[in-house]
């Protein structure tokens, strides 16, 4: 089992601290008594990673800071951020892949200005009616596309433009669920477990995120805050490169 993971997604960790957070405040009375004002009690996680290549880094920052929007359509079209749609084409629907879902009239769309910039991930469920079954996609701006886990040219409904995420109705495909924008590209080595927990479960509404692993004795949701960087040179894919060793907080919530 890994020691961390968030999101599903193992995050190579070297050493780590754990820190109990007390909310209220103790003191003493006047004749010197002590006063328990503890109302609740929290955990925070400390960890300093592996060196990491460059662009491993760029991803594992937007990943634990909780980078991007999840649309879940249980009850609106709003992101986990509050982002609402730039459109009011499409409905909720009721029998989503969990929970509700948005269906879409043939040949409509929906868009959301995410701002994801040049460098991004999209995951996303859609109901193929060929296949009479919910088909899940991961696509890349790079092009590279996944379908229920494995390499394909479909991108299932999904667009990406000027940082703006959009969802188009087709004869196939007019039903979206867990729609989720990352403004970051991830390595090919995190797409097997991202698929598997997307597969599983809807994706954490952003920015918290979904700690597990032997660090702690159940899953815990959290926010994550990267505090520094550490340049390394080391050894990467047989060649030396200048990465990071990074130094994380995660925070329960």
């Amino acid at each position: 089992m890994t020691f961390l993971a968030l999101n599903g997604i193992p995050v190579p960790v070297t050493e780590g601290r754990r820190r109990q957070v007390s909310i209220g405040t103790d003191s003493r009375a006047f004749s010197g008594a002590y006063r328990l004002g503890r109302r609740a009690v929290r955990q925070e996680w400390e960890f300093k990673t592996l060196p990491l290549a460059p662009d491993e880094v760029l991803a594992l920052r937007g990943l634990i800071a909780g980078d991007g929007h999840a649309l879940a359509f249980d009850t609106d079209t709003f992101t986990s951020r509050g982002l609402a749609r730039a459109d009011a084409t499409g409905a909720i629907v009721q029998g989503g892949r969990y929970g509700g879902g948005l269906g879409l009239p043939i040949g409509a769309s929906a868009s959301w200005a995410m701002q994801l910039g040049a460098r991004w991930t999209t995951l996303h469920n859609v109901f193929s009616s060929s296949a009479g079954a919910w088909l899940h996609v991961l696509n890349r701006d790079d092009g590279k596309r996944w379908v229920q886990g494995a390499p394909s040219e479909g991108a299932g409904g999904l667009s990406v433009s000027s940082g703006s995420l959009s969802l188009s109705g087709a004869a196939d495909a007019a039903t979206f669920d867990d729609v989720v924008g990352l403004p970051f590209l991830v390595p090919d080595a995190w797409v097997p477990h991202m698929v598997a927990w997307h597969l599983a479960r809807p994706w954490s509404a952003l920015p918290y995120l979904k700690a597990s692993g032997r660090f702690a004795t159940a899953e815990v949701r959290v926010l994550g805050e990267v505090r520094d960087g550490e340049f390394v040179e080391f050894v990467s894919n047989g060649s030396r490169v200048v990465g990071e060793r990074l130094e994380f907080t995660l925070r329960e919530v």
